[in-house]
């Protein structure tokens, strides 16, 4: 018995030692403890009167307790929800129920256990289970003779088994109970379980008992052959360092994509590509798969594809009001408007000194303003005569007048229709060139400009022309005869 208490001290501490050399969660579990026998709780009848004297069980002095190592248990995870364990118990127990001195008592067996643990988070410090085994008991109940009187409860014991007269040493025992682990490290906590043991060989419950058992437990057997921190149980890659995200398996060009399913392993690349990068063949900057011209350089705007040019004007389509109708850069891509190329086409428009009569060198400048309204768009226009500021107001403004009235008379004699053109004169009001100036400087402002009007409510406030109305004269007097 010496020998045996040694033993199993022995293989614990090098388990023991071996248990805190690793560093992960690991599948193995070994135990090292006491337990406690009592007979006490067992009721005489079958199954069905199992917990009679069940109370007997939570008395102390019922308990024949053995010294620390005299329990070993060896246990394997099998996944997260159940392990298999070989349990051995060991000391010298007697069986207060009959009054039996203690003998040599061994039981031994492979059990199944269910973890309540792995319904939650199987690395709980609280590790509930129910067991079930199956053992091998040696307590020898060759030494009693029956009938025998039950100190329990002073009923009587006819036989050990059936009509036999002694007892036997060797049994079979089948155990179903409850305990829990409580890890206090990853790799080391307690352990409580009891079991009630029956022997359904025997036909009879003299060998019968309950059990219960304090144990250390340590947590070994793991590896982590790359050394990154992952149980090669767990990893993908056990001989190559990785990371938690993908297994254990490296991600050697940080795209998201590990190696091991990465077709371009050095070369970050989208998860959708394989992990290699999306190709840009003609170097635009769009990547082929959003490029609707992979072959053909144009902005991401336009999906890659080069902006059209449609009426070839130089301006983009995109920038271009009147894409179908080549224009100007800075009329938006449209033609030159109407009023501006006529206004254009009036300058430098020579009037007689103090005349709205124009010049015949200028006719040529009615001729070419005429045509560019005639083959525009139909529009409206007001002439707008101005002057320079030297000379009163009223005389400027007279003559401004005057001078647009001209102009609107010129163009409608040249095919204008005659509804498309109004006259207004403003006179000196925008000249920007002082009256002290010279006759050369002061040219600039007098002028015509024409503007179109495209509003419907704005052309009928102005009138045909805005010259004073002629005066209208009084017919004389007639003599009356006499």
């Amino acid at each position: 018995m010496k020998n045996l208490k040694l033993g199993i001290s022995a293989l614990a501490l090098t388990l023991a030692s071996t248990a805190f050399a690793q560093t992960t969660s690991n599948p193995w579990v070994i135990g090292v403890g006491a337990h406690g026998v009592n007979h006490m709780g067992v009721a005489n009848g079958g199954v069905d009167k199992v917990f009679d004297n069940f109370d007997q069980v939570f008395t102390l002095n019922n308990y024949t307790i053995t010294p620390p190592l005299s329990k070993l248990t060896v246990a394997r995870n099998l996944n997260k929800y159940f392990v298999l364990d070989w349990q051995t118990s060991v000391g010298n127990v007697d069986n207060k129920r009959f009054a039996m001195d203690k003998e040599f008592f061994l039981q031994t067996g492979l059990g199944l256990q269910f973890k309540f643990a792995g319904l939650w988070n199987e690395e709980s410090w609280f590790d509930p289970y129910v067991r079930v085994g199956a053992n091998y008991l040696r307590h020898d109940y060759s030494g009693l003779t029956f009938p025998r009187y039950d100190n329990a409860n002073d009923a009587v014991q006819g036989s050990y088994n059936s009509d036999d007269l002694v007892g036997k040493a060797n049994h079979f025992t089948a155990a179903g109970g409850i305990g829990s682990n409580f890890w206090l490290t990853k790799n080391f906590g307690l352990n409580l379980q009891g079991d009630y043991v029956s022997t359904p060989g025997d036909n009879s419950n003299v060998a019968n008992f309950w059990q219960g058992s304090a144990s250390l437990m340590f947590r070994f057997g793991n590896t982590d052959r790359d050394k990154d921190g992952i149980k090669d149980s767990e990893d993908a890659c056990p001989d190559v360092p990785g990371l938690a995200q993908f297994q254990g398996c490296p991600d050697t060009d940080g795209d998201g994509v590990p190696d091991k399913d990465d077709n371009c392993p050095e070369v970050a690349g989208p998860v959708e590509n394989n992990g290699c990068p999306w190709p840009d063949t003609d170097g635009d900057g769009v990547l082929d798969k959003d490029d609707a011209c992979p072959s053909v350089a144009g902005p991401a705007a336009n999906n890659g594809c080069p902006w059209p040019d449609t009426d070839n004007d130089g301006v983009l389509d995109k920038d271009d009001a009147c894409p179908t109708v080549p224009g100007l850069p800075e009329y938006n891509g449209c033609p030159k408007p109407t009023a501006v190329a006529v206004t254009e086409e009036f300058k430098d428009l020579l009037f007689d000194f103090n005349k709205a009569t124009i010049q015949p060198g200028s006719t040529h400048k009615l001729d070419k303003a005429a045509e560019i309204i005639k083959s525009a768009p139909a529009e409206n226009f007001v002439v707008v005569g101005t002057t320079d500021a030297k000379g009163s107001a009223a005389y400027n403004l007279n003559l401004s007048r005057q001078r647009a009235a001209a102009v609107v008379k010129a163009l409608e004699a040249r095919g204008v229709n005659p509804a498309q053109l109004k006259s207004i004169g403003i006179g000196s009001q925008e000249a920007t060139v002082p009256a002290t100036a010279s006759d050369a400087e002061r040219q600039v402002d007098r002028k015509v400009i024409v503007r179109a009007i495209s509003s419907g409510a704005e052309w009928d406030t102005y009138k045909k022309s805005d010259l004073p109305a002629a005066p209208v004269k009084k017919a004389a007097p007639t003599k009356k005869r006499k």
